[in-house]
């Protein structure tokens, strides 16, 4: 597994440098532009949210459509990837269900974040419906089975940025066909089990 290592400079908006508090779970994302590139990605976290008019935005990884690897954050430090304020249409409480028993405090106190405990990867896509290419699949599976081994985070907290917030459809094609997120897992988990 070949990664490029593209570290965005510290700023408040994408890097501010602070340490993770441990890791808890990997957070899948897509960017949402249709057929966008990693570095156009990765440019727009660089030349856009660090100006400060766009909140926060940054995921540790990027998987580019032809299945290259881009790592704009550090694993032990923070990316600004699945933080809210808005409330979960189900819960009525900011965070899911699902995020305050994976996260616990960090989806309680407002001083806290599942972002002090996760890792973010953006996949890049091909069209509105949220589909990747085989490449992009095949090189999301390489890393994320490649961190559950390093970080011994379990299958089940392989979890969509969805997952979390509740209220925002991302990654798309998974929040729509939950199968293929299955499927995904699937195939980690198969790839650990065979010691790769």
């Amino acid at each position: 597994m070949n990664i490029t290592q593209k570290f965005l400079s510290i700023n408040k908006y994408t890097r501010d440098g602070r340490l993770l508090n441990g890791l808890t779970a990997i957070v899948m994302h897509y960017p949402g532009k249709a057929k966008q590139e990693a570095l156009g990605v990765w440019n727009y976290w660089d030349k856009e949210v660090t100006k400060g008019k766009l909140g926060y935005s940054s995921a540790h990884y990027i998987i580019d459509l032809n299945g290259d690897i881009y790592q704009a954050i550090p694993e032990n430090e923070r990316a600004f990837h699945c933080g809210t304020s808005k409330k979960d249409p189900i819960s009525n409480k900011v965070y899911t269900d699902k995020a305050r028993d994976i996260f616990g405090k960090y989806c309680i106190f407002p001083n806290l974040s599942p972002n002090q405990v996760s890792i973010g990867i953006e996949m890049c896509h091909i069209d509105d419906e949220g589909n990747y290419k085989p490449e992009t699949i095949l090189s999301a599976i390489e890393l994320v089975s490649y961190l559950c081994k390093v970080y011994n985070i379990p299958i089940n907290k392989i979890i969509t940025h969805n997952d979390i917030v509740g209220w925002k459809e991302c990654p798309k094609l998974w929040v729509n066909k939950p199968f293929l997120f299955d499927a995904f897992k699937f195939d980690i988990k198969m790839r650990l089990q065979n010691g790769r």
